[in-house]
Formats: C-alpha cells, sequence, structure tokens
C-alpha cells in the first residue's frame, strides 16, 4: 500500500509540472492600469500581456523549464515611476520565482512591489526576508522620488540620498544573512548574483563555494560561475585578456601595440545614461595624462536590433560626447571575441586601468574616484 502511495504522489508531482505555471494576480487600486509579467529563459526575454480575468483573478499560464525570477509590473501607474526630462525612473517591480506550481499574488497596485506571493518552494523560502527586503525598498523608492521632487533644496535632496543609501545597505546585509545560513535555497543565488558587482571578488567565490551543487546547477548558478571565472581572469594583477578590434576608424586596435602606457578601458554604450554622464570627466583625465603616458581605450557594447543601428548609435555617441580616444564597437566581430564576456562585465560603466605592462591594476564599476586616485599616485599630479 506504501509504494502505491508513492506511486501515485509522483504521479500527481509529474502532473503538476507538465501543466505548467499558474499565476494568479488579484490588486487593489488596480485602475485601467496594463499588468504584464517578464521573465528570461535561455537567454530570451519573454513579456507576457496575455493575462485572462478568471473569477476576480488576473492569470498567466505557461511553463518553465527551471524555477526563475519572474517580475510582475503594471504601466500607467505614476505611483510607480518618476517622471524626469526626457522620460521616466521606473520603481521597484514585485520580484519572484516563477515555478510549474499555482502561485497566487494579492497586494495594492500603487504598491505592487511589496505584494504577497503564496506557491512554490522558492518563494516559501523567500517570505523569511521577503517583508523586511519590500518595506527597504519602500523607504528607498519614497526616499529617491523625494530627492528628485526636492532638487531645489539641497540640504533635504541630500538627506533622501542619505537615507536611499542606508536602506540599501541594509537590504545587501539582509541577503548576505540569509545566503549565509541558507546554501541550499535558490533565493541564495538569486541574491549573490545579484552583488557581482558590490562585493569583492574573494567574499563573492567563498560565498558561491558555500552552495549547494543544486543551486550552482539552474541557470543563475552557472551563469554566476562562469561570471566568477571571468572575474579571476581579470583580477587585479593579472594580465589584461588581449583585445583585437577594429577603431572607428577601421584601423587595428590590439593591447599589445599600447604596451609602454597606462591604458584605461572603459566599457559603455551610447544607451548607458552613467557612461554618457562620466565622458566629460574621462576628457578631462585625457587631456590632463595623455602626454604623459595615458592612453583611453573605449568599448561599447549597443543593444540595437542590428549591427548598423549599432554602429550608427555608437557613432553617433562618440561625436555628441567629443570622445577623441580609441574606441571600439564590441559588436563587430562579437563572434570571434566578445570583449564585454571576456572580461566578465555586468555593469556599465566599468572601468579598469592597466599598467605599462599591460597588468590590471584597478577595476571600477560606477563612479568611485578609484582611478583617478591611482592615476594621481602615477603621474604625480
Amino acid at each position: 500500500m506504501k509504494y502505491i502511495l508513492i506511486s501515485i504522489c509522483l504521479a500527481v508531482s509529474c502532473i503538476c509540472q507538465a501543466q505548467g505555471y499558474k499565476v494568479k494576480v488579484k490588486l487593489n487600486n488596480p485602475q485601467n492600469y496594463k499588468l504584464r509579467m517578464v521573465y528570461f529563459q535561455d537567454n530570451q526575454m519573454t513579456i507576457d500581456t496575455n493575462a485572462v480575468l478568471d473569477n476576480g483573478w488576473m492569470v498567466f499560464k505557461g511553463k518553465v523549464e527551471e524555477p526563475i525570477v519572474a517580475n510582475i509590473y503594471l504601466t500607467g501607474n505614476p505611483a510607480l515611476n518618476i517622471r524626469v526630462p526626457g522620460g521616466i525612473i521606473p520603481g521597484p517591480n514585485l520580484n519572484f520565482f516563477l515555478s510549474n506550481d499555482e502561485i497566487e499574488i494579492t497586494g495594492d497596485a500603487n504598491t505592487l512591489y511589496a505584494a504577497k506571493v503564496l506557491g512554490g518552494k522558492s518563494n516559501k523560502e523567500w517570505e523569511l526576508t521577503k517583508e523586511k527586503e519590500m518595506a527597504l525598498a519602500g523607504i528607498s523608492w519614497a526616499a529617491t522620488k523625494a530627492s528628485y521632487e526636492n532638487t531645489a533644496d539641497t540640504t533635504l535632496a541630500r538627506t533622501f540620498v542619505h537615507l536611499h543609501q542606508e536602506t540599501t545597505t541594509k537590504r545587501n546585509q539582509l541577503q548576505k544573512e540569509f545566503i549565509a545560513t541558507h546554501p541550499n535555497s535558490l533565493v541564495s543565488i538569486y541574491y549573490l548574483s545579484g552583488m557581482v558587482n558590490s562585493l569583492p571578488y574573494e567574499e563573492l567565490k567563498a560565498s558561491y563555494d558555500k552552495l549547494s551543487n543544486e543551486c550552482k546547477q539552474i541557470s543563475y548558478g552557472k551563469e554566476l560561475g562562469r561570471q566568477l571565472q571571468n572575474l579571476a581572469n581579470t583580477a587585479k594583477g593579472k594580465t589584461a585578456i588581449p583585445i583585437n578590434k577594429m577603431d572607428i576608424n577601421g584601423k587595428p586596435v590590439t593591447l599589445e601595440t599600447l604596451k609602454g602606457k597606462y591604458v584605461l578601458l572603459d566599457f559603455w554604450g551610447s544607451w548607458c545614461g552613467p557612461c554618457r554622464a562620466s565622458h566629460p570627466h574621462l576628457k578631462e583625465l585625457y587631456s590632463k595624462y595623455k602626454d604623459l603616458g595615458l592612453e583611453i581605450l573605449g568599448i561599447a557594447y549597443e543593444q540595437g536590433r542590428n549591427l548598423e543601428d549599432n554602429r550608427r548609435a555608437w557613432e553617433k555617441a562618440v561625436e555628441e560626447d567629443g570622445m577623441t580616444w580609441l574606441q571600439v564597437l564590441n559588436n563587430e566581430g562579437q563572434e570571434t571575441f566578445d570583449a564585454v564576456k571576456a572580461y566578465g562585465i555586468t555593469a556599465f560603466p566599468t572601468k579598469l586601468l592597466l599598467d605599462k605592462e599591460g597588468k590590471i591594476i584597478v577595476r571600477q564599476v560606477g563612479g568611485s574616484s578609484e582611478i583617478d586616485e591611482y592615476l594621481k599616485k602615477i603621474f604625480g599630479k
């Protein structure tokens, strides 16, 4: 009799997996906002707009090959956006693990990121930190909105920015504590994947090594493993991976020909606001140090529909930003050599400073001043 029951349970489990997922969403204050569900599977983004109304619930149906992180968002809700010149800054989405289970999501349209998620093993584990995490996200989002709305009052704006930074630090600590105590949870690999650009390599690697094999074998785990290997290959003291590309004028560029100079690699894209905002400062650095032995190599990664569109956007940005140093487009010849992938670039801008022998001195993500400090030491001004 015991074996019959086990067989029945296994059969039911297989049927559930075959049937796929059913995500049911019910929100207060839905207005006429449009509901979307987004997820990546096999490096393809799916935007599901096909929710149907069923007994008061908006229902998405489908199937995934493995549990993956998806998010639910609303278009048209001003409570979840910040309007700025030239566009909007979207607010936090509701992230959850999408698995071939029935999943219920309930909450309010104006605070969608804090909605309750029931269903699936990983979402159950996520409950241990989700409420605190989303509360911090709400504070951070409110502070971000307030800082933009009070830009005229610089003191108040700085206070809001500080509050945002403080909540981000607390959220990171919350996630690190979860990772340390839940090495078998898929939530841990998701959290750790989001820390690639904020944690030192040694700390990332130590946390990754403690995770279970199950975590390491899903897509997030495999990708994080690859990223860690690329980070190890481009760590401080390592010889920079050879780059062989054509510059904006069709001339070959290699790191070998730049030996004897300090080289600043700038990974950027025309679509990246922080990248473009950093270019005036790069112009200052280039003007100050180029005659003393500094060369800059811009490596652009574009996101257009085809190579022609990518090249057009790249050339336009180079001209608009007045960049006179070496420029290559990673998309050209990407099938032969992908510099972005080889260097483990997962955030833009990322900059690497190489010494005269082509060894990596600094790897900098975002807008810190670490490279500036090194250049001052190197050139004495």
